[in-house]
């Protein structure tokens, strides 16, 4: 994921918005605008307009209302309290309607008259401000946010987190990250999607240490949430810390909060890079046990190549058979053969290798070859020459066929002169 598609994952800006909002603003403007000393007053003419276009919008006839306060811009004084009023919720009618171009266009015109009261006018130009974000046109909402912002006396942690989004969707992550650190600091109930803005700053500033303390906080408050294990794991993996990363994955999966089968796979991999091979193979079958894995190809693979890193044979021997069935290939039967050749154990060898002669191999020179020395290992003299015949009609394995061709014919020798003179 990229840079901003992940930051806006994190903050996400709604692109509709209700009538409740509009009504609530609308209202203070109302109410605010007689108390204001040296103020402009709306005029009841007006009043009484806009409370009729403020029903129409209420019953959901939104279409109504825009013609009703378009008409009442064409009759309000220019440069008038009347005209910002009018100006302003026609801009909300339009919010309404989703026609964002033309609420933006009338909310401006609104604010440029400077007839609104003061917290009105901040809350429009709020607002002004979500609706450029709300089109993905971030550029032109910070413009507008941040003279907005420079208004506020006591910025509430949501309205940082504003500033944070915006800057971070315009990849500003230097200055995004104080304000939300700020917001997450002041709010009594940060959100999630707050810390989770911040640990993407962090992540794209390279500050991984400030990442892992924020995805730490994360997982106190949302320990169920696998995803923040796995980021945190991740992060530790950056810092070259594969001790705290398989700790981390060890303590979610004893927590039921691992899910994912690559978070898994990573936990297996940085155990057997860690020594601990057998710890890694236990938590793949208990993966498959508790059906937190499907036993496919790649993890069986992995879970016999760390019972081999545990010199755990047997085990890696059943999971290479497995492999073999589920592929329905003699590849993984071959392995296993090497592992049963290795401990000495000839018959089991030599019937592996038919299996997987049987189930079918890309290269089968030296499965057969493999098969001429387990027979011979068990003075299977002729069937060790026969599967030596197999083995020399292929070139991958023709040469090493042919330097055992001499090796068994010697061990047939020394095995006729033993039963002919032996005691």
């Amino acid at each position: 994921m990229n840079a901003r598609a992940r930051t806006r994952s994190f903050g996400a800006f709604g692109s509709r918005w209700t009538f409740a909002s509009a009504k609530l603003l609308l209202l203070a403007a109302l109410v605010c605008a007689p108390v204001l000393a040296n103020a402009d007053s709306v005029t009841a003419k007006t009043y009484n307009r806009l409370t009729e276009a403020q029903d129409l919008m209420a019953s959901n006839d939104v279409e109504g209302a825009v013609a009703k306060l378009k008409a009442l811009l064409d009759d309000v004084k220019a440069d008038t309290l009347d005209q910002a009023l009018t100006l302003q919720m026609l801009g909300y009618a339009e919010m309404s309607a989703e026609r964002f171009d033309q609420a933006i266009t009338h909310l401006k015109r609104s604010l440029a008259l400077n007839k609104l009261p003061e917290k009105v006018k901040y809350n429009v130009g709020y607002m002004v401000a979500q609706l450029h974000a709300a089109q993905n046109d971030f550029d032109e909402a910070l413009a507008f946010a941040a003279e907005w912002f420079e208004t506020l006396e006591d910025p509430s942690p949501p309205q940082m987190m504003f500033m944070a989004n915006i800057y971070a969707q315009t990849q500003r992550y230097e200055e995004a990250a104080p304000y939300a650190e700020r917001a997450l600091a002041e709010a009594e109930k940060p959100r999630e999607t707050w810390y989770q803005l911040l640990t993407a700053a962090y992540f794209e500033l390279g500050r991984y240490q400030q990442a892992a303390v924020t995805l730490q906080r994360l997982l106190r408050l949302w320990p169920d949430k696998s995803g923040y294990w796995e980021q945190l794991a991740s992060v530790y993996l950056v810092l070259e810390d594969e001790g705290r990363a398989l700790a981390t994955l060890r303590i979610a999966w004893l927590n039921g909060a691992l899910e994912k089968n690559s978070s898994i796979r990573s936990m297996v991999q940085l155990a057997v890079a860690r020594g601990v091979p057998e710890h890694a193979a236990r938590m793949v079958e208990a993966a498959f046990a508790e059906n937190l894995l499907a036993p496919d190809a790649d993890i069986l693979d992995l879970l016999a190549n760390a019972w081999v890193a545990a010199r755990e044979y047997d085990n890696a021997i059943a999971a290479f058979t497995r492999m073999a069935s589920l592929e329905a290939n003699g590849a993984p039967l071959v392995r296993a053969a090497n592992l049963h050749i290795e401990a000495g154990r000839w018959a089991s060898a030599e019937q592996t290798l038919r299996d997987a002669l049987d189930l079918g191999l890309e290269k089968p020179g030296n499965a057969w070859l493999l098969l001429a020395i387990a027979c011979a290992e068990q003075e299977k003299f002729g069937e060790g020459f026969a599967a030596l015949r197999k083995a020399r009609a292929f070139e991958d394995s023709k040469r090493a066929a042919g330097r055992w061709q001499s090796y068994i014919a010697d061990m047939r020798k020394q095995h006729e002169w033993q039963q002919s003179y032996g005691g």
